[in-house]
């Protein structure tokens, strides 16, 4: 699972589409943020529509008959596309001790 403190990015792999640390961030979870408060920039409109969004997502996600994947919004050149994906892929952004089990690497 994609945790809120990290950034992702996406890769596809055959017929699935697997997110992995990254220091670029165009794979995120399938939520919007809702605002704490009505301000000039997100008035009353976006706050229901975002309301809205969300629900319909969390329908979408509740649907889902594969347990390790969730939906994302992956970026792909410059726009967002939804698409179902594999979390916690390894990367080269993982730590090194993740790196090292998961490729099975001898220890120096």
């Amino acid at each position: 699972m994609m945790k809120d403190d990290k950034t992702y990015t996406w890769t596809s792999q055959g017929t699935r589409i697997v997110c992995c640390e990254s220091t670029t961030s165009n794979c995120n979870v399938s939520k919007l943020w809702e605002a704490a408060e009505l301000t000039a920039f997100h008035d009353a409109e976006l706050q229901q529509a975002t309301k809205e969004i969300n629900a319909i997502l969390g329908e979408v996600t509740k649907s889902n008959k594969e347990p390790k994947r969730e939906l994302s919004f992956i970026q792909v050149k410059g726009r967002h596309f939804l698409a179902w994906t594999m979390p916690d892929a390894v990367g080269p952004n993982n730590d090194d001790q993740t790196i090292r089990k998961t490729l099975k690497l001898k220890a120096r």
